[in-house]
C-alpha cells in the first residue's frame, strides 16, 4: 500500500465492520473468545495484492484483500489456491458492503484457545511472518504420505504423527 492514510482508512473500516459484528450478530455466542476483539495486524503489499491478520472474537483468519494487480471476482464462498513462499493455500472469497471484496484463510476457529488479547495478536503476527517466508530448509522434502497441519507447521511444530 502506498498510501498510509489510505492503509490506515482501510484497517479502520475493516476492524469497524467487525466490532460491528462483534457487537451484533456474534454478541454472547458461545464460540467466542470474551478476552479477545477486533484487531487486523501488519496489513501489507505482496505480489500484487493486500495481506494481514485479522484477530476476531470467533476466529483468527488471514485476511486477502485487492492491492495493485487485478482482483479474480468470484462468487462467495468459492476457493482459490494462492502459493505464497511458505506454501499453498486456500482461501475463500467474500464481499463486506464496508470495505469489499476479501479472501480469508482460516489459522483458528473458534479461537477459544487464547487467554488474552496479546497471545492472539501475537500468534496472529507469526502467523503472517511465517506465510510470507520460505521453509527454514526448503530444500529437504516431505514424505508424501504424511499430511501437514496447516496450524502445526506455521507455528513450527512440524509434521503430524499418524496415531
Amino acid at each position: 500500500m502506498t498510501d498510509p492514510l489510505a492503509a490506515a482508512g482501510l484497517v479502520e473500516r475493516i476492524e469497524a465492520c467487525y466490532r460491528g459484528v462483534a457487537a451484533g450478530a456474534m454478541a454472547d455466542v458461545p464460540l467466542c473468545n470474551p478476552v479477545l476483539s477486533v484487531r487486523l495486524l501488519g496489513l501489507a503489499d505482496w505480489e500484487g495484492v493486500r495481506v494481514g491478520a485479522l484477530v476476531m472474537p470467533w476466529a483468527i483468519n488471514l485476511l486477502l484483500l485487492p492491492g495493485s494487480a487485478p482482483w479474480q471476482a468470484a462468487s462467495a464462498l468459492s476457493k482459490q489456491q494462492w502459493r505464497f513462499p511458505s506454501g499453498d493455500y486456500e482461501f475463500i472469497h467474500a464481499e463486506d458492503v464496508g470495505f469489499g471484496p476479501f479472501q480469508v484463510c482460516s489459522l483458528f476457529s473458534p479461537a477459544l484457545e487464547f487467554d488474552s488479547m496479546e497471545a492472539a495478536c501475537a500468534t496472529a503476527q507469526a502467523a503472517l511472518l511465517a506465510l510470507l517466508r520460505p521453509p527454514l530448509d526448503a530444500s529437504v522434502e516431505a514424505p508424501a504420505a504424511e499430511p501437514v497441519s496447516r496450524r502445526r507447521w506455521l507455528f513450527g511444530r512440524g509434521r503430524v504423527s499418524a496415531a
